[in-house]
């Protein structure tokens, strides 16, 4: 079983059409998820990690985003091929989401129970293969709650998704408004209501953005415990190799829509081998009286509207060589890395 693939996304590229040119966001972009794995997705903003997570979710807008090729494969079935109504059967049960800001994605209006209970009404209705409708909460909750489970039952399930994500109090977080909570808070209701669907997949964009660094460590600390607790495989998207050092089995490093680097947490950290993923562990402070002096990533990522000749890092690698500039390495297997570099050729 856990040698199976969860998720498999092969060669897919993903442009965006603007009126000063094409955007090639994603470009022959390759990684596969197992059962129970927390992979981490590293690198800049601006080097194409949401796009990849919106993609693999359906939530891209196409226009102005146009998928040139490539599949993404979620436990045998190719997303891309799917229709939109087809695709709503996996989005919110097999795929989850979470944002990174949770105040924009919960609604203020509604009641932190109502709107955790939509999302067990959602889940319930999809397991019975019922066509998908919009189901109404607050002062609508009745209709929600008209259901072959019964009010006492539904409620005992929002109850037992707030204690999963640790809240103590959940009687009490239930019945108030998105505004009463603190940020921690609610990122953990945004995490119960991912996973009281139990998706095969959760997708964690900067979940932990908009946190202050205690609250931080405890979420993911929660999101790796929930992710054997749930049975279910995380795709975290962040800009912060610190924090994907906490928490992640693999890690793989974009840069400008590619992946250059890809291999086991630990032996990234020991052993990093392309100079952008050296060039990030650079810039992390050690923390000691020793520390040395930081070491920024020269120059600026490259447009991706006029993608250069070559590499793409070329123009900010301390090791950049003639055949750098002529042709664009391919991401190769070394050992149990993945590394798009002519330095480990």
């Amino acid at each position: 079983m856990h040698n199976e693939t969860v998720l498999d996304i092969s060669e897919l590229s993903i442009c965006y059409s603007t009126k000063r040119g094409e955007v090639h966001a994603l470009d022959d972009v390759s990684l596969s998820i197992k059962p129970n794995q927390l992979v981490a997705i590293v690198g800049e903003s601006g080097c194409g990690k949401t796009t990849l997570g919106l993609t693999v979710i359906g939530l891209l807008p196409m226009p102005p985003a146009k998928h040139l090729k490539g599949q993404v494969t979620l436990k045998g079935t190719n997303l891309m091929g799917l229709r939109d109504a087809e695709f709503r059967t996996y989005r919110g049960t097999q795929i989850a989401m979470i944002f990174q800001e949770p105040m924009t994605s919960l609604n203020p209006v509604f009641k932190i129970g109502n709107q955790i209970d939509e999302a067990l009404a959602i889940r319930d209705s999809r397991s019975k293969n019922k066509e998908s409708k919009h189901l109404e909460t607050g002062t609508n909750a009745e209709k929600s709650n008209q259901t072959s489970r019964g009010r006492t039952e539904r409620r005992e399930e929002i109850i037992a998704a707030l204690k999963m994500v640790r809240i103590s109090d959940p009687d009490y977080v239930a019945n108030r408004y998105p505004f009463e909570l603190s940020g921690g808070m609610r990122q953990r209701v945004m995490i119960a209501m991912a996973l009281a669907q139990k998706p095969s997949l959760l997708i964690a964009d900067e979940p932990t953005t908009a946190l202050d660094v205690t609250t931080q460590a405890q979420v993911l600390k929660l999101m790796r415990n929930l992710m054997q607790e749930v049975n279910t495989s995380i795709m975290l998207i962040t800009h912060d190799l610190a924090v994907a050092s906490q928490v992640a089995d693999r890690i793989a490093v974009m840069y400008a829509g590619q992946i250059v680097e890809d291999a086991d947490a630990l032996e990234l950290f020991a052993e990093p081998l392309h100079p952008y993923t050296q060039g990030l562990l650079a810039c992390i402070p050690s923390g000691s009286k020793e520390a040395r002096k930081l070491q920024p990533i020269r120059g600026s990522a490259i447009d991706l509207r006029s993608i250069p000749k070559g590499c793409r890092f070329a123009p900010r690698c301390p090791y950049v060589m003639d055949k750098c500039l002529l042709r664009n390495p391919d991401l190769a297997t070394k050992d149990t890395h993945r590394v798009a570099c002519f330095l480990h050729e």
